[in-house]
């Protein structure tokens, strides 16, 4: 293959590793310079290039395939990126739920992940949850992901569209479900602070159980956040586990 073809097959690439990072948390995050995730996605380019360029067939000769590719790498790679966001997505919803539960919705912070704020709890659980991704190697699953996905999408190859994206709406569903999981322990035991407090207005209705319930449910939310935290990074790193064995699925079923 002569210097001019490899130039062209590097950029292929390089567009569906870039797409990969994009899409995928931490690196998505709007406050990381853009210089920096270019330069990611050129090192890591160079690192698999050498494993990829030797399987790889000719590209096409025309400007319209070579835009083709490029748009059909770009998919793979959101597809691929966009897997691990999903898992975050959970983590936010947990904690979303967990925080309208506790009545602190309104004290949002700025979220990066998200491009947008959320509330001090979602904000927690993602923390958590990009040291726990990090921690279980999860960087290196995303590399691993995108190299197996040249053994089932070639470069000039394409991917079954229907299949990734029934594929797609299962992992949504399952993560859904995860999410409510998450938050169940503290959402049960808000509730039942909650109907409690219906009770307590009902016998003793001199008393504005409004503004009593409401500093009595965050400090309930917070010890019940203190005491089910460790059980609440075991769940999400089991979900993160079963991140990993979807998102190898999915590759395998493009």
């Amino acid at each position: 293959m002569d210097l001019i073809n490899l130039l062209s097959l590097f950029t292929i690439v390089l567009f569906r590793t870039a797409s990969v990072l994009f899409f995928s948390p931490i690196y998505s995050q709007t406050n990381m310079p853009l210089i920096l995730k270019i330069g990611l996605a050129m090192v890591i380019t160079f690192a698999i290039f050498p494993a990829i360029s030797s399987e790889q067939e000719a590209l096409p000769k025309t400007m319209a395939g070579y835009i083709v590719l490029i748009f059909k790498e770009i998919s793979i790679g959101f597809l691929i990126g966009y897997t691990v966001t999903l898992a975050f997505v959970a983590f936010t919803v947990a904690g979303e739920l967990i925080s309208n539960a506790m009545g602190i919705r309104l004290a949002e912070l700025v979220n990066p992940l998200l491009d947008g704020s959320s509330s001090p709890v979602s904000h927690l659980f993602q923390i958590t949850g990009i040291i726990l991704f990090l921690g279980l190697n999860g960087h290196h699953w995303l590399i691993k992901a995108l190299v197996y996905s040249y053994q089932t999408v070639p470069v000039t190859g394409f991917i079954g569209t229907d299949t990734s994206i029934s594929r797609m709406v299962q992992m949504f569903g399952e993560l859904f479900v995860s999410a409510i999981k998450i938050a169940a322990p503290v959402m049960v035991i808000m509730i039942l602070v909650t109907i409690i407090s219906g009770f307590l207005a009902r016998s003793a209705p001199q008393m504005n159980i409004f503004l009593v319930i409401f500093p009595i449910k965050i400090i309930v939310g917070i010890l019940l956040l203190a005491v089910t935290f460790p059980f609440i990074t075991r769940a999400m790193e089991y979900l993160l586990h079963m991140l990993r064995r979807n998102m190898f699925s999915l590759v395998g079923a493009m």
